[in-house]
Order: C-alpha cells, then structure tokens, then sequence
C-alpha cells in the first residue's frame, strides 16, 4: 500500500475518532435531557454546549485526523499493518498507539538500566592471548643443520601448531583407557618434565 493511501485511511480514521468522541458526548447530553425531563426537575434542561466545546472539539478532530495518518504511515510502511480497514482502525487508536510507544522502552534500556556503571567497576581486564609455537624436534633437522618441518605437523586445519595443540593431542593419546590413577601420575610427570626443560 502506498504512502498517500495510508495517510487517507489513517486520516479517515482519525476523523471517525472525533465523531466517535462527539457521538459519546451527545449521548451523554441526550441521557440527562431525558433524566431531566422524567424527574420533573425545574429549570432549563441541559444545553449541547455543555457536552460539546465548538471551540476546542474540531480542532480535537483535526489533531486526530493528522496522528491518525501519521500512525497509519508508521505501521503500514514498516510492515506492522496491511489493508485498508487495518489502516483505518490504526488511525481511530492513533492517540492511544503514539501514548503507548512514547512510553516503550528499549529492551536492551530496560534490562540494563542502572547496571552499566556498576558492571564497568567489576570488569577485570581480560588480556589476549597468543597461542605458543613449538620448538622444531630434534628429528626435523636435516644433514646441514636446517630445519625442514614436515607438512603434518606445518598446520593443522590451516592454522600452525601450536604448543596448546600438541599438549592437548599427546594427553589424548597417552591417557586413553587407563586407569585414573595412572592418569593422574602421567601428568604429574610430564609436568615436572616441562619444569625442567624451562
């Protein structure tokens, strides 16, 4: 639906909403005629002016008309509403809408207000880290000294291998299917091993 179709209907209903108001308001007035008229009371009955401001009730209905067609361009071109009684009706609720999305908080506003300060004092800085590489072994040293590594041990799923990978991979293997015991003293021992080579 387009924009101008949207204003016209939301418009539409912001006029119905005035009639609506002012058809509530004759309601009432006609009600305390009728009460007036079957209680006898003395005097003049109620006027319509005194349900009805001339002043102020058209340009109640113009104010409406206009947040109506603005409700209606809100809702339809955001996908909210499509159809023109759709249209019509945002444009009857249009200050009941407006009110309550004027009110409406963000969700991220709402679960952090007042958190944000107190949250920033506690943070502790987290410092990156940087994956250790591996010393070249002993048996990757070819005649003349220089070091020739292998392509398995180059990369593994395209990143290098790093000491983290390796200490990972050998507890892995060297621990698999024994006793908690034997694991526990297993590393107890490659840890001491690791001390002393450092």
């Amino acid at each position: 639906m387009d924009v101008a179709t949207l204003i016209l209907l939301g418009a539409t209903g912001g006029v119905l909403r005035g009639l609506l108001d002012a058809y509530a308001r004759f309601l009432d007035w006609q009600t305390d005629r009728r009460t007036h008229r079957q209680t006898g009371r003395e005097g003049e009955p109620p006027r319509f002016t005194e349900y009805f401001d001339v002043g102020v009730e058209p340009f109640a209905a113009v104010l409406h008309s206009a947040m109506g067609a603005g409700a209606a361009v809100l809702f339809g071109t955001t996908g909210q509403i499509s159809g023109a009684y759709a249209a019509i009706v945002v444009g009857i609720s249009a200050p009941g809408l407006l009110t309550q999305l004027s009110r409406i908080q963000s969700v991220h506003d709402a679960l952090t207000a007042g958190q944000t300060a107190a949250s920033d004092a506690f943070e502790p800085a987290v410092q990156p880290t940087t994956p250790q590489t591996l010393p070249p072994p002993a048996s990757a040293l070819n005649a003349g000294g220089t070091h020739v590594e292998p392509a398995a041990r180059r990369e593994l799923n395209g990143h290098p291998v790093t000491a983290a990978d390796n200490s990972a991979s050998a507890a892995s293997s060297s621990t698999a299917g024994r006793p908690e015991g034997d694991v526990q003293a297993l590393r107890q021992g490659r840890l001491a091993r690791e001390g002393e080579s450092t």
